[in-house]
Parts: structure tokens; sequence; C-alpha cells
């Protein structure tokens, strides 16, 4: 039997994990935020669809009180953070975890995070838990596609290009203002150190999975940070495609003066209405690594219909096997450095509607 507590639980993200988890496990699953009554509502309409020996609980948990995320953790296993928390949070929230020997998994991007876990690093080495970041879609695949590619490569790669598209109209308002405050991510590329792009330097691509043709720039992305190194790269790439023509120009305007000028929450409010009003079908998130080694290329692509759906697999398949395999040392990393040790990562993902190709050629 399971305890596992979703912080942000009754959100789109966060609702999608629940329902994951739930066809996965058996035991409490709390679904936990600041409304009690939106817990709640969540939490019945889990039920509907809840298997056998899987319970769906409720909690209000404000995730800026310490003494809330301390009184949360106690008797969880598994603690998976849907929602943002801000450093000092998030430091009370590892420690709790730490103390109660809760393993943690959670899907908010904020460069600030690594800082917090490398502070606390040698609590956690001293204790049983293991904390997985950056765990759903995009980031989170982005890395594991490259780590994958680089270790079932015949040749030692030495160039490496990614591609990557998410689109959906579902994204939620704190999502908006997660992706406007990325901007800074925008124009670096790697060639033995991270440098800031030629602004000419930029890609139209066509997506598999048929997510359409659409104008892609480089990001770093924080799991890239030491990835090139790691594998041995000389070059590295990410080029990301945008939601909608206008959405991407927002971004791009987004490190301006003139948009330093208008306060962030208008920003948002503009982003986010063409968000909702000009993002349209096709829908779902499509990921391809492109690899140079001894003269040849080796490609990889994986995919999914559904954007949330995406988000949600990973997370649930990370937090399964931290809950069934404590043969893991204590530590802390981003789902590439984890699900590059799970074996059965990827056969998990495909037999949960992901698809994938790969191939090489000269």
């Amino acid at each position: 039997m399971n305890n596992v507590m979703i912080l942000g639980g009754y959100g789109a993200a966060g609702k999608a994990i629940a329902m994951k988890l739930g066809k996965r496990l058996t035991g409490a699953i709390t679904i936990a935020g600041r409304s009690m009554a939106k817990a709640k509502s969540c939490v019945e309409e889990l039920e509907k669809e809840a298997p056998a020996g899987i319970d769906y609980l409720a909690a209000s948990v404000d995730v800026t009180d310490q003494k809330q995320i301390i009184r949360a953790c106690e008797g969880q296993q598994l603690v998976v953070l849907a929602c943002d928390a801000s450093p000092t949070s998030l430091e009370t929230l590892v420690r709790a975890c730490v103390d109660n020997g809760a393993d943690y998994v959670d899907i908010a991007p904020d460069s600030r995070k690594r800082a917090v876990f490398e502070s606390l690093a040698p609590l956690i080495s001293a204790g049983q838990s293991r904390f997985v970041f950056d765990a759903g879609a995009d980031p989170g695949l982005p890395g594991w596609l490259a780590r994958w590619l680089s270790l079932q490569s015949p040749e030692p790669l030495n160039q490496m290009q990614l591609f990557a598209r998410f689109r959906s109209n579902e994204i939620g308002w704190s999502g908006a203002a997660d992706m406007l405050s990325a901007s800074g991510s925008q124009g670096w590329v790697y060639d033995g150190h991270w440098r800031r792009s030629s602004l000419w330097d930029y890609k139209w691509k066509r997506f598999r999975g048929g997510l359409g043709r659409s104008l892609c720039v480089p990001i770093r992305l924080d799991e890239f940070d030491s990835l090139p190194e790691e594998l041995g790269l000389q070059t590295f790439k990410c080029y990301h495609a945008g939601l909608n023509p206008v959405t991407d120009a927002l971004m791009l305007l987004e490190g301006t003066v003139l948009a330093r000028s208008i306060p962030f929450e208008t920003r948002q409010r503009v982003f986010f209405g063409a968000l909702k009003r000009l993002t349209s079908r096709p829908f779902g998130l499509s990921i391809e690594a492109v690899g140079r080694g001894a003269g040849q290329l080796f490609r990889a692509a994986i995919g999914h219909a559904d954007l949330y759906e995406a988000t949600a697999i990973p997370t649930a398949v990370m937090s399964e096997f931290l809950l069934n395999d404590k043969s893991q040392s204590p530590g802390f990393g981003y789902l590439g450095d984890w699900a590059s040790v799970y074996p059965q990562f990827r056969g998990e993902l495909r037999e949960e509607g992901f698809w994938f190709e790969n191939e090489a050629s000269h």
C-alpha cells in the first residue's frame, strides 16, 4: 500500500497525474492545494473512475506555509509537486521529504530550484529520499531522449540537435506565466561552451506526429546545462517551436526594454489570450533528436497526441519506479538522469500511448 500526495493536484496536470497513478498503484493518493473545495471536487471526479484498491483523499495545503508543508508530508512515501513553489517553500518541502523518507517528483520548471537541491546535497545524501525534477513532457523528455540516443548509437556522437514542439490551448494561467518567465532560455547554443546564438540561427521544421511545420529558435533548458559534456558532444542545439505566431512574437519581445516597461501581469494576460484564441489543432507533443558520429546520422523521435497525458505519463512512471525500487541511492537530478537507469522507461511510455521512432543513415 502506498501513500502519495500531489501538491497542485486539482490543476489540469495534477489531475492527469492522479488518474495515471491511480491505475498503477494501490493505496491512497491525496489531492492537495490551497482550496479544500477544489480538492474535494477533484476527488469526486477521480472517484468515478477509480479502480479497486485506490482511495483519493482531499487536503488543504498552502505551499507558502512551512508548517502546513511539514504536516502534510507526514506519513507520505512520495510527494509530487505540480504547482509553483518559492525557493523557501521548496527547501522546506525537501527537508520534510528527507525527514519522512519520502521520494519526490516535480513537473514545475524553475531555474532557481537546482541551487536549492545543491545547497541541501549533504542532507539528501544522508537520508533515503530520491528527488526527480522536471519530470514532465517538456522539459523532461528532451533530456532523456538525448541521453537515450547517445547510449543506443553504435558510434560515439560528437554533434546533436534536438527539435521540440508542444501545442495545446488548455495551458492555464500559471502555465502562461511559466512560459513567459522562460524567455531568457531563448537564443543559446553549445559549441564547447554555452553562448548566445546568432540572430539568424533559426530553423523551419516539419514535426512528426502531425504537428506540422513551424519556425524554431534555439533554447537552453536547465536540464541541458551539463548534458553536452556528459555525452561528449562538441556541439549541441535544441530548437523549440512555439504555440502560434502571435505567442512566438510575444516571447521574442519578452526580453526587450519595451516589454519590461509593461507590468508582467498585463503581458501575461495578452499572452494567455493569444494562447487560448489562436492556438489551434493539431495538439500534442513531438520531440526529435538527431546525432552525428563517425559519418553517420542517428535519429530518434517521440511524441503523444495529448500534452497533459504526455506530462502525466513520465511523472507516473518515475513515481512508480521510485516506490518499487529501493536499490537506487538517495540523490537528486533531472528526469533524464533517473530514467536512464530504468531500462523499462521507454517501453512503459509506449504502453501508455507514446509513439516512438528511431533510425540510422549514412
